[in-house]
């Protein structure tokens, strides 16, 4: 079975998009004309959300279009619990979303009203809103939409803002763990190159007057500072070209698999990672299914909102191997990711009919988890960092005054 998203118009020329599962693309078309629509394009889509046959540039352009309508999460976790008191108060949606779009930034301003235009033409919220990637994600438009079929979306407004909320929570503590250290290695590449722009050059200046040949290390420092002088500029925009290529190469499918393999096996932020994805896993599970997402469709959503490939492709194996008749438990454990924790947990909520429950308290154990980890991360680096810093600097220092320790043998 294949993901498509479609563009389709109805008897009144409305515009529709959206996600539908077919065999084949035939199928696909079969699906939407009982739907009493008419398609305008066909796009297969990838486990993770991304287009199949779009290419290199295709997902390129995806990519730079969700840049240029990318809204912070922290945003869209605000305007969701905005929007899910404004419902539970019985204010009408249309109503909510121009109160809302006030107060917004430009972007997500225009966003918000496109969608309340939207709806004014008798589009659903859910159809509306998935037109914007860069702001809504397929698991919020997911979560979206299954609240308007079962005629509770003020209910599943209020849990969706309730796990953005910690979502974002995690996130923060995770941001917290990596800006010291992100600080320091910052403050030292700033220091070595002051050194060697500024500081390396008066010694060089003296030492030419003694007419001999430099120690090797001093040699490779003046050797550097001459580079950083005479092709900064030329450096910085390599820096910024190699940046470019860098995010251009994630765009890949191949690439971002190699490089999230690498990112999971780096000490400790690897494993804060990995903790990261499996509270990530867990608790949206539990948020989809104890809304009554079909496990299948829940485990689509959770793949395409899963920023690594590694686990999108193994939760892209376990879709198969549900299909296949297979029990989650089964399926997350064969997939050699998942931690028993987490696969005895849903085996026992499998037995129990409370997987989401009990995926709810993997949830809360990898979260202290991270907490934990990163309560005592500056503790565990700082003296790392120190030695590392202190290392860099002293050398630098060594090599730069090593010819005055050895003034005699050079006047020699």
């Amino acid at each position: 079975m294949a993901r498509y998203e479609y563009k389709a118009v109805d008897e009144n020329e409305r515009e529709h998009e959206g996600i539908v599962d077919a065999a084949t693309e035939e199928d696909a078309v079969i699906k939407l004309e009982e739907l009493n629509l008419v398609p305008l394009s066909l796009e297969e889509l990838n486990f993770d959300g991304s287009r199949k046959n779009g290419g290199f540039i295709g997902q390129v352009s995806h990519e730079l279009y969700r840049l240029t309508t990318h809204v912070s999460y922290k945003d869209v976790v605000f305007y969701t619990r905005q929007l899910a008191t404004m419902l539970e108060g019985g204010v009408p949606l249309s109503r909510s979303l121009e109160q809302l779009a006030k107060s917004q930034k430009p972007v997500f301003k225009k966003i918000i009203l496109t969608v309340k235009d939207d709806i004014s033409f008798g589009h659903t919220y859910s159809e509306a809103i998935i037109r914007h990637p860069g702001a809504f994600s397929t698991m919020y438009c997911s979560l979206i939409h299954s609240g308007e079929v079962s005629g509770s979306l003020d209910k599943v407004m209020d849990d969706l803002a309730t796990y953005m909320e910690n979502i974002e929570a995690l996130k923060s503590k995770v941001k917290v763990a990596l800006r010291y250290p992100m600080f320091i290695t910052g403050f030292i590449t700033l220091l070595v190159i002051g050194i060697l722009w500024k500081l390396v050059p008066q010694f060089t200046s003296i030492y030419e007057g003694f007419g001999a040949t430099l120690p090797k290390p001093t040699l490779i420092l003046v050797g550097a500072s001459s580079i950083i002088q005479h092709y900064f500029l030329l450096i910085l925009l390599g820096l910024i070209v190699a940046g470019i290529g860098f995010k251009l190469a994630l765009a890949t499918q191949k690439f971002r698999y190699y490089f999230d393999v690498i990112i999971l096996k780096v000490p400790i932020f690897g494993a804060i990672l990995t903790k990261n994805i499996l509270a990530i896993y867990c608790r949206t599970m539990s948020l989809l299914l104890n809304c009554g997402t079909p496990i299948l469709f829940a485990t689509e959503i959770v793949g395409s909102i899963i920023n690594n490939k590694p686990y999108t492709i193994a939760l892209e194996k376990v879709h198969g191997d549900l299909r296949q008749g297979k029990m989650l438990s089964e399926a997350l454990e064969s997939s050699k990711l998942f931690p028993v924790l987490v696969t005895q947990l849903v085996a026992t909520g499998e037995e129990s009919g409370k997987v989401d429950a009990l995926l709810l308290k993997a949830t809360e154990f990898y979260e202290r988890e991270i907490r934990n980890i990163v309560d005592s991360l500056a503790a565990i680096i700082e003296p790392f960092l120190i030695i590392i810093l202190g290392g860099i600097v002293g050398a630098i220092l060594v090599a730069l005054y090593l010819p005055i320790f050895m003034i005699g043998n050079l006047l020699k």
